[in-house]
């Protein structure tokens, strides 16, 4: 075998660690999730959902508040001010629109940080 093939069998190798790697990760995270959306399903309550609704309009209302009529939204802003992730505060703001209570015109997006950000610590290394 030359030194060219013996290299390439090595990336490939290497790659194929990575990704089972990846794989791993990824099936932690989504063993994770199953198990907490079967916990949360079986202590949902019809007071849970109420809660759960109730906090939805509070922070919704928060939003509208602070964002007031044709503002120009700096997600990262808000969610700093209401102690929420950006994620949520966009998640939110399309909920909005989708309700009518906003309309969302514009969007400008920027370089991210280059990780998943839903990601826990503790499935990255």
């Amino acid at each position: 075998m030359s030194d060219t093939e013996a290299t390439r069998n090595d990336n490939r190798a290497e790659r194929t660690e990575k990704l089972v790697d990846s794989l791993e990760l990824v099936t932690a995270r989504l063993l994770e999730m199953v198990v907490t959306n079967n916990q949360l399903a079986s202590a949902q309550t019809p007071e849970m959902r109420r809660l759960f609704d109730n906090w939805i309009k509070l922070m919704s209302g928060e939003i509208l508040r602070i964002t007031g009529e044709d503002e120009t939204v700096d997600v990262k802003k808000i969610a700093a001010q209401i102690g929420l992730a950006p994620s949520t505060v966009t998640g939110l703001l399309v909920a909005l629109e989708r309700q009518g209570a906003i309309e969302i015109t514009h969007i400008r997006t920027a370089k991210g940080p280059g990780k998943n950000q839903d990601l826990c610590d503790c499935l990255l290394s």
